[in-house]
């Protein structure tokens, strides 16, 4: 019994570790494209392409767009860049009131 609990455990560490490089990968890639500079260290960057990922395949499947393989991290990265947009434009309407 302790080694199947061990092989499950081992099953979901991979796979939170993917997922975890994944929204890193999504992040960075979104950054990348985004005009502008953004101060959040990879925390934040992970987070970005996470949550990135839930709202592109969102978007993606209102539109009723296919969200694959490669499309589904397209979808992750548009999500992403929304995100980033939504980020900006609040942070910008804070600083002008300054």
């Amino acid at each position: 019994m302790s080694t199947l609990v061990a092989l499950f455990a081992g099953f979901v560490g991979g796979w939170i570790i993917l997922n975890l490089l994944g929204a890193l990968l999504v992040g960075l890639v979104a950054r990348a494209v985004f005009p502008g500079k953004d101060a959040v260290g990879w925390p934040m960057t992970i987070v970005l392409g996470f949550v990135g990922g839930i709202v592109g395949k969102l978007i993606f499947a209102l539109l009723k767009w296919p969200t694959g393989f490669p499309l589904g991290f397209v979808a992750s990265v548009v999500g992403a860049f929304v995100l980033l947009w939504l980020w900006h434009q609040r942070v910008g309407k804070d600083s002008g009131a300054n």
